[in-house]
């Protein structure tokens, strides 16, 4: 006689799962997404955001303190640039190595490193007295401080079911995509009160709380160690190490054994036609941001503006609010559209895309106002038009790449993450010299054309899957048909179907 599996409540597993109990019934069998309460999912999902915000936030929190930088370290405009550029090539480079880390040793181990060198390389920031030294410790913050955000990613993938993971996702980029506008009006405030140096003392700070709140309440969520935990639980409570009873995990056959993946081997995906191009627009458009935040700083510090660096930071205010709704909106729009078109997965894409065709109207609006020295509401507005379509459809992206290839989640988001960073860092250095010579009106067009460019190739390709899926299941529907009947005049409501016939040996 067999025991028939029995399911048990997701906050009674929650508890065994952080301080086992013994559990008097039989075994039992539950998903791996079950094993936390929706609260202790939600809790676990803030607490990276928060640490989350540190990547983008230390890219952007100096900012407008550029030219106080550039008169204390005695160095160029250029130069200084650069350190933002360095920062995000970095933080790109390294960020394909952290995503197969925390898939072969686990999500929480990697967070928890990539935390204490950040802080020890900001102390080093925080003495510079050079342009090289801060340039070189700036770009080692970078490649540390990126596994908040790829290793982070791949928890929410760990803990969200696809059906939610569109919102879940949202919600967890929200500070990576508003930090770039948060950064520069608190920078703003503390380098016109207390110096440029207390922006890394604030990043410092930010790191260790980080640190500290990961530590005490973030599980491992990597599915195999999870899973390799509730099969061998052990009471660590008890000083004689009762064991308690084992339970199954419904997706045990899905779940491989955890492995490195070499850095670069995700880079293929790139070639594939159904994810380069989605992949390519963020990166794009992640690019134009960051263009978009270091120009705007070093114009509003120019005639006619003359700005000082708090109100330059106060100009970034709406654009962060806008990048908060596009990001949550995104979200909630990426979850409706897969259920809509839930034969491909790509269907989830198509009204982020057509949101995101915003970005190039955004970056014309900036560009040309900022030429000819419009009123700086005007280019804030284009800004605040541009984040929008951005955050709408990166939430969206990092959904589908989740959802197509989850056993790859760490080492994709990694792809993602670090071509994007990579695209900004190069970015700057390119249009930083380039805007001298062609001005703002001009450079912004070339950018709102290679925008609109790769968005329009990315809608054709999910229209295109979208066509093809409904021609697959036309053709299906017809080979299940009956070939054809033949009717009786005198009864017209009987048919007899024509038989397939098929061949035995004992035919």
């Amino acid at each position: 006689m067999t025991n028939n599996p029995q399911t048990i409540d997701p906050t009674l597993l929650s508890k065994t799962l952080e301080s086992p109990t013994t559990i008097d019934h039989t075994p039992s069998i539950v998903s791996i997404y079950d094993i936390r309460s929706t609260r202790r999912r939600l809790f676990i999902l803030i607490t990276l955001s928060f640490s989350g915000l540190i990547l983008p936030f230390s890219d952007t929190v100096y900012l407008p303190a550029l030219i106080e930088i550039e008169h204390d370290l005695h160095a160029s405009t250029t130069l200084v640039d650069y350190t933002v550029s360095a920062y995000l090539i970095a933080a790109g480079v390294v960020g394909l190595l952290w995503g197969p880390l925390g898939d072969r040793y686990g999500r929480k181990i990697i967070l928890l490193i990539s935390f204490g060198f950040f802080v020890a390389f900001t102390i080093v920031c925080i003495l510079a007295r050079s342009i090289v030294v801060l340039l070189i410790f700036r770009a080692l913050q970078g490649g540390a401080i990126s596994a908040s955000f790829v290793v982070g990613q791949s928890v929410i993938v760990d803990i969200y079911r696809s059906g939610n993971l569109g919102f879940a996702m949202g919600l967890f980029l929200v500070p990576l995509l508003v930090g770039p506008i948060l950064g520069p009006f608190i920078g703003g405030a503390l380098s016109n009160w207390l110096g440029w140096r207390s922006t890394f003392i604030t990043l410092a700070i930010l790191a260790v709380l980080s640190a500290i709140l990961i530590l005490v309440f973030v599980p491992e969520t990597h599915h195999y160690f999870v899973m390799k935990q509730l099969r061998n639980p052990t009471n660590k409570c008890c000083s004689n190490k009762k064991k308690i009873d084992a339970i199954e995990v419904q997706e045990a056959d899905s779940i491989l054994k955890p492995r490195f993946m070499a850095p670069w081997r995700p880079f293929v995906f790139l070639f594939d036609i159904t994810m380069a191009p989605h992949i390519i627009a963020c990166n794009i458009n992640y690019g134009c941001l960051f263009i978009i935040l270091t120009l705007m700083s070093n114009r509003a510090s120019e005639e006619p503006y003359k700005l000082t660096p708090f109100i330059v930071g106060v100009c970034y205010i709406p654009t962060g609010i806008s990048s908060l709704v596009g990001s949550l909106l995104g979200g909630y729009v990426s979850d409706w559209s897969a259920k809509r078109f839930s034969r491909v997965m790509e269907g989830r894409l198509i009204f982020s895309l057509l949101g995101s065709l915003t970005c190039p109207i955004g970056l014309l609006i900036c560009g040309w106002t900022f030429h000819f020295g419009v009123h700086i509401v005007v280019p804030i507005l284009g800004i605040v038009i541009f984040c929008f379509g951005e955050t709408f459809l990166f939430t969206s992206v990092c959904a589908f790449i989740n959802v197509k290839k989850p056993a790859m989640a760490g080492a994709l988001l990694a792809l993602l993450n670090s071509v994007s960073f990579t695209f900004a860092g190069v970015g700057l250095i390119v249009t930083v010299p380039l805007v001298k010579l062609i001005n703002y009106g001009p450079l912004f067009s070339i950018l709102a054309g290679l925008n609109f460019l790769i968005i329009i190739i990315a809608t054709g390709v999910v229209l295109y899957q979208i066509r093809k899926s409904r021609i697959v299941i036309l053709t299906s529907n017809n080979l299940n048909k009956e070939p054809w009947t033949i009717t009786d005049d005198a009864t017209r409501e009987k048919t007899l179907p024509i038989q397939r016939f098929s061949f035995s040996e004992n035919t």
